[in-house]
């Protein structure tokens, strides 16, 4: 296989000629459904830098797929079980194991999973690539990133660490306290290593800073915005999938679900409002879905369950809906985010109903674009939707070129992209752009 035609990775490890700078991005999902890792990637490639994004597959063989200029390396980083007998047994070695230990040895702190094994994959990867930035992804992928940049110092790369902190780690719930106070400590390492530590938010940079005793040091803020000039018009329509015409009253929830995203008080509100109809874009598969979907059998001819769209489509895809929902519950991590949907929805100039929690709600009464209810409390959900249809002009009139402009990813790329041609001492040439779009799925 000759350079001019080896997949895109491979001719990146193999340019030894380069002139642009690198960076090696590392997540610990499939990236595919990771829409800032996929901003971040696409827009430093559009901006002259050469991108290796590496991230996991539950198969035993690696794959690759790109988006724009950047290769994204999907490595065998989940052990597979393929029969399912093999895997029940596996759980339940697995729980016996985990509760054996807390009761023979409370106070032994557990590995980082998949750790050795991550290391072992993608470390050849950054040795052959030899970035000058290696982005950790979230607390997850910070033990991986720190010691793969301690390896390449040693062998000569002077590699710059930055930390993308997508959550705070105390505030994951699904964390317990062992692991938690683990990753929490190696965060602290590898905090002091990082040139860089980004946050999403504003809230989260007021935590992150005690947490890891970051000083004087701020956390720079890269917000989760929605792309704008990398949008594609939707090959779907809402409402058609929906079944309904232009006229009648929608509302729409899009992510990720689970059961303090609030959707069952959406989900309640439909027997309370007769008229409304909700669309949840979300899989069809995942548990919760389902729970909700049987929770709403009485309501299923206004309750509607439809698959994802790709991130490219989604703000014209959502644009036919008259409210975007943001129904969560009082969670410490929910309280400081200014989730990636918030922006979607203002993107599709949609009027935002959000719960009373910290931040978004305090962002909806700056900007006037929408209504904040009591979390958990359907009669004021109820409220705060009929209000926002009776007059919902007035609160897409929020929405000015300059509120857009500032709620968009391409503002928050300039940021991201100075950070690193700082740190890169590096001004690369901008190629032409490409669409936004996953090639090899």
């Amino acid at each position: 296989m000759t350079l001019s035609n080896a997949p895109l990775s491979e001719a990146m490890l193999r340019d030894t000629s380069h002139q642009n700078p690198r960076a090696l991005h590392i997540v610990l999902n499939n990236v595919v459904g990771d829409s800032r890792v996929l901003k971040c990637a696409w827009s430093l490639g559009n901006a002259g830098w050469d991108v290796i994004v590496t991230g996991a597959t539950a198969v035993t063989h690696s794959d690759e797929i790109s988006i724009g200029y950047a290769a994204i390396m999907r490595l065998p980083l989940k052990v597979v079980v393929s029969q399912a007998l093999a895997a029940k047994l596996l759980r339940r070695a697995k729980r016996y194991k985990v509760r054996m230990e807390a009761r023979l040895l409370p106070n032994r702190n557990p590995g980082i999973p998949n750790l050795a094994r991550a290391l072992k994959v993608i470390t050849p990867v950054a040795m052959e690539f030899k970035p000058d930035i290696v982005h950790a992804h979230d607390y997850t992928a910070l033990p991986i990133a720190g010691q793969i940049v301690s390896d390449l110092r040693k062998a000569g790369v002077d590699a710059k660490l930055v930390y993308d902190a997508h959550e705070y780690v105390p505030g994951v719930s699904h964390l317990k306290a062992p692991l938690a106070r683990v990753y929490s400590k190696t965060e602290r390492k590898y905090t002091e290593l990082a040139s860089e530590v980004l946050s999403v938010s504003e809230g989260m940079s007021e935590l992150l800073i005690p947490h890891l005793k970051l000083g004087d040091r701020r956390p720079e803020l890269i917000a989760n915005d929605p792309l704008v000039e990398g949008q594609l018009p939707s090959q779907r329509n809402l409402r058609s999938d929906c079944g309904i015409g232009s006229n009648v009253p929608l509302m729409v929830y899009s992510g990720a679900v689970a059961p303090q995203r609030g959707i069952a008080t959406a989900v309640e509100s439909l027997r309370l409002m007769p008229e409304l109809h909700f669309a949840l874009v979300a899989n069809p598969e995942n548990a919760s879905v389902k729970d909700f979907v049987n929770m709403g059998k009485d309501v299923a001819d206004r309750f509607h369950v439809l698959p994802y769209v790709p991130n490219s489509e989604l703000v014209s895809y959502l644009s036919t809906a008259d409210i975007g929902l943001i129904p969560i519950h009082h969670k410490l991590n929910h309280e400081i985010s200014l989730i990636t949907k918030f922006g979607e929805y203002m993107q599709a100039l949609l009027p935002i109903v959000v719960s009373d929690v910290k931040t978004m709600a305090a962002e909806v009464r700056r900007l006037g674009n929408g209504e904040v209810f009591i979390a958990e409390d359907t009669s004021d959900f109820v409220r705060a939707v009929r209000a926002v249809l009776a007059d919902k002009q007035r609160y897409q009139s929020a929405y000015t070129a300059d509120v857009l402009s500032e709620r968009s990813w391409e503002r928050q790329a300039e940021h991201l992209l100075s950070i690193y041609n700082r740190l890169a001492d590096a001004t690369p040439t901008p190629r032409e752009m490409k669409p936004f779009r996953i090639v090899g799925v």
